[in-house]
Order: C-alpha cells, then structure tokens, then sequence
C-alpha cells in the first residue's frame, strides 16, 4: 500500500493570501492568521492524504532572529505542531502527523556554516517542541551529510519513527548536494525511511532508482514544480520565489507520482508548488490503480 503525503504548505498559504516572502511567509500565517494553515492542513485532509506535514519550516530561533521574533520559536513551533495535530485528528480515517525538521542554515545548501554539535542542538529543540504532537519525524531537504545525521540523531531521540529526505534542487547529478553518494548517506543517516524532496520531477525520475538501490529501507519522493530555480538560491538574501511550472497541473504531476510508485517508491506526496487539487488527483488514482 502506498502512503500519500500531504503538497506543499508555503506556496498555499501565498495563495490563500499570506505575503510573498522566501523567508517568512508559513510563520507570519500563524502569528496574524492561523485559519490560513489550518485550512491547509484540512484541505489535503479533504484531498486523501494519510500524513499531515507540520508547519515548522520556519519556526526555529535562526530563522526568526532577524525579524525580532527569535523569542516566539517555541510558541511558533508547537502551534505548527498543534494545527497539524488538531487537523489530523479530526479526519474521518487514520492520519499521522509528520514534524518538519528543515535546514537550518538555508535551503538547496551543500555546506551549513555549523558544526554537526551545534546543529544537533539546535534540531534537539524543535524536536521538544514538536515530539507530543507527531507520529514521525520528517527531516526533510537536506543538502548535506552533517546537516542530515544532525537532524536525524536529534529525531531519534523522540522514540519516535524518523523519515529523511534528501533534495537535489540546484545538484548536478544523482547525489547529495555536498557530492556524498546515496550509499553512503543511507549507511550514515539512522533513518527508518528515506526519501528525496523539493527538486524537479525529472530529477527525482533519474535519481529514484539509484536511491532504491542504496537502501533496503522504504523510500519515498515528493517533487516540487518552480519553474528554473536558481542555483545558489537563498531566500534569506533576497532570491525571489521562481514561478510556478504552467506544465505541472494536477493531472500530470498524478501520472508522475504513479510512475514513482511504479519505480518503487513506498511514500509519495508534493513540496512547493503541489497543492492539495493535485494530491486529491493522485489519491484517485492510487484509489483505483493496482498499487491503491
């Protein structure tokens, strides 16, 4: 059976009517209108997922700091955890609740300015923050080595399953942003699944396979659909949000994700740019496919 992730949530909530901000966009939602995020969560509910992601991406103290609000982290990473929690258990079926543990020295980064200690610490706060409210851990768009066994190791520390999910957005081949193979990083990550996310389809469609084969754990994929992302992106500098692929609607990212699944994928779902009209398309025809 597979298992459907939820889309992406930062990208929604712009649609919904938060400001376009690459840094601070999922966290303004829940200071001046969590009704925003929860009707996100609801909606991929609605759509069929069986896991629900929380909204921390941008809930940790670096984050926050030049906005003035490093002192609201902990209040801004349990209410991402609580909406999340709440939404999942109002669902008329069984739906988890993944925590998000993001990068935390920018997104697409091969090289984290911090040490594998101080990032394990800084991910062992969130990890408190979010424990109560998930059933699993999702470390997810990790572009380096550290980055991920840090997050992963301070995930395991919950009891609680792990996902790591690695991204290729800005790579130029089949590997971890910072060059390491995924034999490799399957073997140092303890991660009870693994998963790549926030690159483009084609990319995942190459790369899937190779993933398959470094693991005998399940792994799982969820593309994004921006449109020329740049390499070197940051959106703490000001790098704009790139647009939206016309050629990634509803239908055509389903028939993707089920060629995924047909390639091995255990979980598929959406990043950035998938939303919950795209995962609802998908959950039909996982419905109705031989892998449903």
């Amino acid at each position: 059976m597979t298992t459907l992730l939820d889309g992406g949530m930062g990208q929604e909530l712009i649609r919904r009517g938060s400001p376009r901000s690459a840094e601070f966009w999922s966290a303004w939602a829940m200071i001046e209108d969590p009704d925003l995020v929860r009707g996100v969560h609801a909606d991929y509910v609605t759509a069929g997922c069986d896991v629900l992601t929380t909204n921390s991406y941008a809930t940790f103290a670096d984050r926050l700091r030049p906005h003035g609000l490093v002192d609201r982290a902990d209040e801004l990473c349990r209410t991402a955890g609580r909406l999340a929690r709440e939404a999942a258990d109002t669902a008329d079926r069984p739906v988890r609740v993944a925590g998000s543990l993001p990068p935390l020295r920018h997104s697409y980064n091969p090289a984290p300015d911090a040490s594998y200690e101080e990032l394990v610490d800084e991910y062992g706060l969130m990890v408190e923050q979010l424990t109560e409210f998930v059933d699993v851990f999702l470390c997810e768009t990790m572009g380096a080595l550290r980055e991920a066994r840090a997050a992963t190791d301070a995930a395991r520390a919950s009891g609680r399953e792990v996902w790591t999910s690695f991204t290729l957005q800005g790579g130029t081949g089949p590997h971890l942003l910072d060059g390491t193979p995924f034999t490799q990083a399957c073997s140092e990550v303890a991660a009870d699944v693994f998963l790549l996310n926030c690159c483009p389809p084609e990319q995942i469609t190459e790369s899937l396979p190779l993933l398959r084969e470094a693991t005998d754990h399940p792994v799982g994929v969820y593309a994004n659909a921006f449109h020329d992302m740049p390499t070197g992106w940051r959106g703490r500098d000001g790098s704009p949000l790139p647009e939206a692929r016309p050629d990634m609607g509803a239908e055509s990212y389903a028939e993707t994700a089920l060629t995924w699944v047909e390639m091995g994928a255990d979980i598929v779902g959406g990043c950035c740019e998938i939303g919950p009209e795209h995962i609802a398309c998908i959950r039909q025809a996982l419905g109705t496919g031989q892998n449903g």
